[in-house]
């Protein structure tokens, strides 16, 4: 299914508005997936999700970050609701490299971190995602908490991997982090030294573009 179809399904009352300050959600409501890679491999993660019986509790762990209409734009709801679809992307980039994976969450609060686990291989993986910042410096600062917060979360076992989502601009990300070489080179550099410091296996990824990662290690 494209990705407006998807989002119509877990979101029914936010409405498709095509440009402005809207939601994030309606934005992407009215965008295609054709030229448009991020939204190709975030269609797909969401098709893997359905297909792996995890439907209902990314749909519930997505009403949740974001609740269920539009928010005013630019908030931190439409970041909240992209970090629960970088978990999708994670689960999709699992069940493609290591085998069956299943949603674990890390704590009892129904907003908990989420965990994908792969009990074939003794495996998890630690979704995390990126928020917009306004320097490169910034940002690197900001993924070392991220992977410091992830190894503290996986618990030992064979596989450990943290899963680094970088964030998706809706209207310029093709110049942004992740597209753009001498952006993305100090974040490359940096997730290999923090994932390897913590004893982690690594995937960073442009935004939500799972099936074809900028490195991994693992």
């Amino acid at each position: 299914m494209e990705i407006a179809g998807w989002l119509d399904h877990f979101f029914p009352g936010v409405p498709p508005v095509r440009g402005g300050d809207a939601c994030w959600l309606s934005l992407m409501k009215t965008r295609s997936p054709e030229h448009n890679p991020p939204l190709y491999w975030l269609g797909r993660a969401l098709d893997a999700i359905e297909e792996g019986g995890a439907a209902d509790v990314l749909a519930a762990r997505l009403v949740l970050a974001h609740g269920p209409d539009a928010c005013p734009g630019w908030s931190e709801r439409d970041q909240r609701v992209q970090d629960v679809l970088s978990e999708a992307s994670a689960y999709a980039w699992a069940a493609a490299h290591l085998g069956p994976p299943r949603f674990e969450p890390d704590g009892e609060a129904p907003d908990a971190p989420m965990l994908v686990h792969v009990p074939a291989h003794d495996a998890f993986v630690a979704p995390c995602r990126l928020w917009p910042v306004r320097t490169v410096d910034e940002l690197v600062a900001q993924l070392r908490t991220r992977v410091a917060a992830a190894a503290e979360r996986i618990p030992p076992a064979t596989g450990r991997v943290v899963y680094v989502d970088v964030y998706l601009h809706p209207f310029m990300y093709a110049q942004d982090i992740g597209y753009h070489g001498e952006l993305t080179e100090p974040l490359r550099v940096a997730v290999k030294q923090f994932a390897t410091e913590r004893r982690l296996g690594y995937v960073l990824t442009r935004p939500f573009q799972w099936g074809n990662a900028i490195e991994a290690q693992y």
